[in-house]
């Protein structure tokens, strides 16, 4: 089975580096171009309920970013193109799916199907004047200095259907919008226009990321993410004024539009033949207004970063005793609640040449404590309520071997994930890299929701990726 794996991993990578060489010619002499192949594949460390094969997913991409510009005015674009294994199964068994209903074309053209996927995560058209800059398109706002959790990220819904183990870049999606960036002396202000809202992309039930607690009375599923409805008053609308002030960057914002954070509720009980009763939790994303502001610091060797963010109207669910479940009514009330939302950290770039001076490569610690909440008692914990995370990243080897070590605490509900990498760089766009990630935690309360790291807990995974640019 693992062979068959592997030769057909090689053969659809070979078929994409086919397909890329034939576009690039094609593609006219001012278009500038770069060009991205991976492979990704992912095993379980051991066999559990929650996987049906040796393997969990064998990925290969083609990523592409594409610059065309004339006089006054260009073309950005960032196409993309997924394809696993799940292309030739037909039932779910620990799998990674792009989708679970078909084909579906979302808001930001992302075109899905079970095993393939196309979207465009940016894809504007750009004017360009002396003092302003404006983009119509699939944008990503790269709002907020914190570098794990953003409270000042407002537009763009996260991809979580490997949860973190996407490539970093691809963790947001782009949202369809209308930007404006304009110098004003020393600052400078962004206004944004995001006309329909984007659903935050979650695993799929029965596939090996999705998040199943286990610790309830009864059996407890969740709805996709519903997209907010297109309405006028649904319509994201953003503003950002920053600035340099010597070694500091600040900036202050404000916004109004779908939360790019979905509420979970707990919204009905299911019967089906032959099954337990079910609880139903719908997902969706209400709208929210909001104020926050950051800073960041370049203090030398490290860079001090905080930023924090205030909801007025934040939606939340009111909690019930859950001892006795045939008292529970359902659905669960919605309110709304002032929300608070605050991350602080640092990079730290080690001067290890200091302590060894034969070490070439550029070592950085990046550490960052995040915390959040309703200021109404009685509401439900948001997703990202208490957390934090360290990384390190290091090179040996005249940069040849990059290693790096990410871990991440779910404080609250005493969760943790370990992800260990080590690589290989050819220094001529080509870098295979291989990692292990662990999953633990403490087992909640009966009826209590618990980390997403311990229901997880029997997933630890090995992946082998290979990427190489031109």
């Amino acid at each position: 089975m693992r062979c068959r794996v592997v030769v057909c991993v090689v053969l659809v990578w070979a078929v994409c580096v086919g397909w890329v060489f034939p576009v690039c010619a094609w593609l006219p002499d001012d278009v500038e171009a770069e060009w991205t192949i991976g492979a990704k594949s992912m095993a379980p460390m051991k066999n559990t309920e929650y996987v049906e094969d040796s393997m969990i997913s064998n990925e290969v991409r083609v990523e592409g970013a594409l610059f065309w510009a004339c006089e006054g005015f260009s073309v950005y674009a960032t196409p993309e193109l997924r394809i696993n294994d799940a292309v030739s199964s037909d039932s779910p068994g620990g799998e990674i799916r792009y989708s679970d209903s078909g084909t579906t074309l979302r808001r930001n053209l992302t075109l899905s199907s079970r095993g393939a996927e196309l979207s465009f995560r940016e894809l504007y058209v750009e004017k360009e004047t002396d003092t302003s800059r404006w983009r119509v398109g699939n944008q990503v706002f790269a709002w907020g200095t914190a570098d794990f959790i953003n409270p000042t990220s407002y537009f763009n819904p996260e991809d979580l259907r490997e949860l973190f183990l996407k490539e970093e870049d691809a963790l947001l999606q782009g949202v369809p919008a209308v930007s404006m960036l304009r110098f004003i002396g020393d600052y400078s202000v962004e206004a944004v226009l995001m006309p329909v809202g984007v659903a935050r992309l979650n695993a799929w039930e029965g596939d090996y990321f999705y998040i199943e607690p286990d610790n309830f009375s009864l059996p407890v599923k969740h709805t996709e993410n519903e997209e907010p409805d297109v309405r006028i008053e649904n319509a994201g609308v953003g503003m950002k004024a920053a600035r340099s002030m010597g070694s500091c960057d600040l900036s202050v914002s404000a916004y109004h539009g779908p939360d790019r954070e979905p509420l979970m509720a707990p919204d009905r009980v299911t019967i089906a033949p032959g099954e337990p009763v079910t609880v139903v939790a719908r997902s969706f994303h209400g709208d929210v207004t909001s104020v926050g502001a950051d800073v960041s610091a370049d203090l030398g060797q490290c860079v001090v970063q905080v930023e924090g963010a205030w909801s007025f109207d934040k939606q939340g669910y009111v909690t019930q005793g859950t001892s006795d479940p045939s008292a529970i009514v359902f659905p669960y009330e919605i309110v709304d609640s002032d929300f608070w939302s605050v991350s602080a950290g640092l990079n730290w770039f080690l001067p290890v040449v200091d302590w060894f001076p034969a070490h070439e490569g550029e070592s950085v610690m990046t550490v960052e404590a995040h915390r959040s909440g309703y200021t109404r008692s009685g509401l439900g914990d948001p997703f990202y309520d208490e957390t934090l995370a360290f990384r390190y990243q290091d090179s040996f080897f005249g940069s040849h071997v990059p290693v790096s070590l990410f871990w991440v605490m779910d404080g609250e509900a005493e969760g943790q994930m370990t992800w260990a990498k080590v690589g290989y760089d050819f220094q001529n766009g080509l870098l295979v890299e291989g990692s292990l990630v662990f999953y633990d935690g403490s087992a909640p309360d009966l009826n209590e929701v618990g980390s997403p790291f311990w229901y997880l807990r029997d997933r630890d995974l090995f992946m082998v990726t290979v990427d190489y640019q031109f």
